[in-house]
């Protein structure tokens, strides 16, 4: 039988909780123990599955023989806790943000660069099938050039976290380093780094935060809109790219040239990741390649440390260069 890759998975909130349930999906891996520090949380999520509970990461590392450490903690946690798993020898799974500003990302960079473990940050929009349908067509030049691309990230404020550390900036980075950066990710890593950048904030005025960004690549232009709304607005991700010789839309479906895609056929058409999931789950579809990478001894090339690096420092500019509304 071929080994399995022996994991840790720290944090079972909203985002540990997905990819808990996730690796039950994934055969040549194993979910063997987690950390918390809410220990009801986590004994709710295990259930009565043979597991073994942690609230002290020190402890879990100490006492569980483990391969890879997912980390889906708060995003102030990520690159302490990233530079700390590297430099004990572990592949590491990190959920996005890499760090909340560009001058951590270069640190944990640097761990990465003196081992010979996997760190992959988890964009899993990149991962996501309407999006990597959107980048074969961008890429392959079917309808000509991308003359348009306007993406939207919308949602009510996000008061469900715990401690309400997403609401704080210091922990979060607010909307743009939470919410925006998943559409600026995608389109850094298919477009590149813009020529220029122009971006217009809220910035959480009567409970409200939004950032608006528009990128320009010579005659192109696409805009990033992020937001959280004080309103009963349920979370929805959209959007359209305009061609020469055509559209593809996500709205309620994906739609090409206003006739809706299969998705199950756009799935053939994806990037070629080497791995068999036959569906549109994009966080299992990141967690299976990158235990791939790790069986096969590989780097992971799809999302690589220096490009999760790119975003966190394209989202410092934005907010840097935004104009106050």
């Amino acid at each position: 039988m071929a080994k399995k890759i022996r994991v840790g998975l720290v944090g079972v909130g909203g985002m540990g909780g997905c990819h808990f349930y996730n690796y039950e999906k994934i055969e040549n891996a194993e979910l063997v123990a987690v950390c918390d520090v809410r220990k009801d949380v986590a004994k709710e999520k295990v259930g009565n599955r043979k597991i073994k509970i942690y609230t002290n990461l020190d402890r879990m590392l100490k006492y569980q023989d483990l391969d890879m450490i997912d980390i889906c903690t708060p995003s102030y946690m990520h690159k302490n806790m990233a530079i700390k798993l590297l430099n004990k020898g572990y592949h590491v799974l990190c959920e996005k943000p890499m760090t909340l500003n560009a001058k951590d990302a270069q640190k944990v960079i640097e761990a990465a660069n003196k081992t010979d473990k996997n760190f992959m940050v988890a964009h899993v929009v990149r991962f996501m099938t309407p999006y990597m349908y959107l980048r074969s067509v961008i890429e392959s030049g079917e309808l000509g050039k991308l003359i348009r691309l306007d993406m939207k990230r919308i949602s009510g404020i996000p008061r469900w976290s715990w401690e309400d550390w997403m609401r704080d900036e210091k922990k979060s980075g607010g909307v743009a380093t939470d919410l925006s950066i998943h559409d600026i990710d995608f389109v850094q890593s298919v477009l590149g780094v813009p020529d220029s950048i122009q971006a217009y904030r809220y910035n959480m005025k009567e409970n409200n935060d939004n950032v608006i960004t528009n990128m320009i690549y010579g005659d192109t232009l696409v805009t990033c809109e992020g937001a959280w709304y004080n309103t009963g607005i349920p979370f929805h991700a959209t959007f359209l790219a305009v061609f020469q010789n055509g559209s593809i839309e996500l709205s309620d479906k994906l739609y090409k040239n206003g006739e809706a895609v299969e998705l199950n056929k756009a799935q053939a058409e994806d990037v070629d990741l080497g791995i068999n999931v036959g569906n549109d789950d994009g966080y299992l579809k990141e967690m299976q390649y990158f235990v791939n990478c790790i069986i096969e001894n590989k780097k992971p090339d799809f999302v690589t440390p220096e490009s999760s690096a790119r975003s966190v420092e394209l989202v410092d500019q934005i907010k840097k260069k935004a104009k106050k509304l």
